[in-house]
Order: structure tokens, then C-alpha cells, then sequence
């Protein structure tokens, strides 16, 4: 439809009278008045009915504009002249190209799509990339953009926008609530480093550009894989990251596969193993036998890095009475937070309940 009116906008500097475009219920689809734009014309009937490819009225000429083998449109001239029917060929012909390129660019993002779910036979895939001029030899990564369903065509628009003249990204729409771009960083620098940074970069990139039109987004990045035929692996890294992200780290707007930590592990693991860890390290589940304020100091004591001055300090609280909590921990869990090794299991087992809460909760496990 926008590609249409862009027709009859350029068309409006070239003709010397009104043109536009119908579709086949007589709809003005694209006009060079904008008045016209949304009517619907008298006399589409009569010439659909017509068996011949022009027909004219008492001020129109019309010409049937044919896709295939099927009636997609019908394109008139405000004029009755014998020279415009040279005017609507040349429009026709305009039509037919636009379609055309549309229809090349939907093909292209289906078989992106498949490729990245995987649903394309690998053998093949280099054979029809070549078709849609996409270099399977780059390497490439993923990135993962989550947005509200309400906000996802407004972000898909943002997102195409950013890189509408790039040729080392493609954006395309997976659902509707979730936007894929694939970067090309075969030019990046060969350094870990620097391929990293710009990896960084553009992910800071997006998610800048989407907060600073009002959009909330969740950006995850998947693994860097070195052909296009890969990119499903890249693809399945960044869910992965989103998911983990999630549930370990719902307040982390930009999340990396491959700096996922003891989250990735721990979603690697099966629920009964899961659960048999918690019963050994909180019996009787003691760990919900802690209110509220005690939680609070242990999430700022982690914080701090076990440091109890840092702590006393964020939570405004005398050194002893952050003592007593500590102590009140090591009492219900039997686990002393000042000693290292006590720290790291009872964080480890703290990330395990949240991962089995997450299993237990039938709308969060079922994220895509």
C-alpha cells in the first residue's frame, strides 16, 4: 500500500492530470489527490465487467492491471486522450515491478525465518541464500529483540528504520511480540575483543533506540557462528539467553549467551535433580521460613560482597543488628553467609528454587 502511494506521488510530478490505482472492490487504494484516497469509484463495476484490458468513462480511462493470471488492480487517468493508455501501460508495468519486488521480499524473510528455526534442508540452503543474494560465508550473530504485542509493529518499523541502508543486518518479525536481527560481523575485527565490543555496541544500540521512542524491550544475543547455514544455533543461543535472563535476572534488560554464568548451568539441569539439591541444602524448606527484612540483608550482603560494613551502611542498619540477622540465618538454614563456602552454596541453592518456582509456574515456563 505505501509502496503504491509512493507510485502516484512520483507519478503526480510527471502526469499533467489525476491518476490512481483501484483494487478489485473498487476501493482507491493510492491516488495522486489525496482527497480521492480511501473512495470508492463509481464506475469500477462497469469495467470489470468488461471484457477488454482499457475502458473509458465520460472523463476516465481505465486500464486492468494483471499479477499472474489474477485481476490484483485497476489503474485510471483522469482523461479521456487517446495518448494516455501509452500513461496507464507505463504505470501498469510500475505496479507489476513493486508487487514484484514486495513479493521477492517476503519470499526472502520466509525462507530467513525457516533457516533460522531450522526447517530448511541444510544441503539446499546455500543453493537458495545465493537465489536471495545472502553470502552463507560471513559469520553472523543473532539478536533477539522481546517487545509487548501492543508495541511490536511500532518497534519492527524503529528496528527497520535503523537498518534500512545497512548491508550488515537484516531485521525481520518472528511473532508478534518478537523481532530477530541477524549482523553480519565477518568485517569486524578478528580480535575477540573488538568483535565483542561491536557485538556490545549494537545491542546497547537497539535497545537505546527502542527506550528512547517510549518502547520496553528485552534485547538477548546469541553465540557468533560462522556461516549463515549456522544461524539457527545462534538463534536457539539467544532464546536461551532471553529465558535464563528471565528467570535469573528479570531486571537485566540486555542479556549475552555467552555470558549467561551459573544461570546457564543451572538451566541445564532436570527438576528432579533440582529438587533433590534443595532438600539438602534447606531441609523442611527453611529457606521460606525467612521473612522478608532477612532476605532483603542477605540479597544486599551479596550485593556487597560479603563486605558488613558496605552492607550496615545501603540498609542503614547498626553493625549488630546485621550480626543478629546473619545469625538468624545460620540458625533456620544452618548456614553461616560470613563463611565463603557457606555464601556460594547458599546462592547456588538460592538460584536453583527460583528455577524450580520458574518449572512450577505454567505461563513463565511456557516463554517462547
Amino acid at each position: 500500500m505505501e509502496e503504491l502511494k509512493k507510485c502516484m506521488k512520483q507519478a503526480k510530478t510527471i502526469l499533467p492530470y489525476d491518476a490512481g490505482v483501484l483494487d478489485s472492490s473498487g476501493n482507491i487504494l493510492a491516488s495522486t489527490s489525496d482527497e480521492a484516497e480511501g473512495e470508492v469509484d463509481p464506475s469500477f463495476r462497469a469495467v470489470m465487467l468488461s471484457n477488454d484490458d482499457f475502458a473509458l468513462t465520460a472523463d476516465k480511462t481505465y486500464m486492468k492491471v494483471y499479477i499472474g493470471e489474477q485481476l490484483k488492480y485497476i489503474a485510471y487517468v483522469n482523461s479521456t486522450d487517446a495518448n494516455v493508455k501509452v500513461n496507464l501501460m507505463l504505470i501498469a508495468e510500475w505496479i507489476k515491478l513493486i508487487v514484484k519486488d514486495k513479493g521477492s521480499d517476503a519470499e526472502r524473510t520466509v525462507f530467513i525465518r525457516n533457516v533460522l528455526l531450522d526447517n530448511e534442508i541444510r544441503s539446499e540452503v546455500p543453493m537458495i541464500a545465493r537465489n536471495y543474494k545472502i553470502d552463507c560465508k560471513n559469520s553472523r550473530v543473532v539478536y533477539v529483540i522481546r517487545t509487548d504485542s501492543n508495541q511490536s509493529a511500532e518497534s519492527f518499523e524503529i528496528l527497520q528504520n535503523l537498518y534500512n541502508d545497512s548491508e550488515i543486518a537484516t531485521v525481520i518479525a518472528m511473532d508478534d511480540t518478537t523481532i530477530i536481527i541477524i549482523a553480519d560481523v565477518e568485517e569486524q575485527s578478528s580480535e575477540d575483543d573488538a568483535r565483542d565490543q561491536f557485538i556490545d555496541d549494537t545491542a546497547s544500540s537497539v535497545h537505546s533506540c527502542l527506550v528512547s521512542e517510549g518502547i520496553d524491550s528485552k534485547v538477548a544475543v546469541g553465540s557468533v557462528v560462522s556461516s549463515f547455514i549456522d544461524i539457527s544455533k545462534s538463534y536457539s543461543d539467544a532464546m536461551t539467553a532471553l529465558k535464563v535472563s528471565k528467570i535469573f535476572d528479570s531486571e537485566a534488560d540486555i542479556s549475552r549467551y555467552d555470558n549467561l554464568g551459573l544461570g546457564r548451568l543451572i538451566y541445564q539441569l532436570p527438576k528432579p535433580l533440582c529438587e533433590m539439591f534443595i532438600k539438602e541444602v534447606f531441609p523442611n524448606e527453611a529457606y521460606r521460613q525467612l521473612d522478608e527484612e532477612t532476605r532483603t540483608t542477605i540479597d544486599t550482603f551479596f550485593a556487597n560482597d560479603l563486605n558488613g560494613s558496605e552492607t550496615s551502611r545501603e540498609l542503614f542498619v547498626h553493625r549488630n543488628t546485621l550480626v543478629y540477622r546473619l545469625e538468624k540465618v545460620k540458625t533456620k538454614t544452618g548456614l553461616d553467609l560470613r563463611k565463603f563456602d557457606d555464601a556460594v552454596l547458599f546462592k547456588m541453592a538460592t538460584m536453583v528454587r527460583t528455577y524450580i518456582d520458574y518449572l512450577n509456574n505454567p505461563s513463565d515456563n511456557k516463554i517462547r
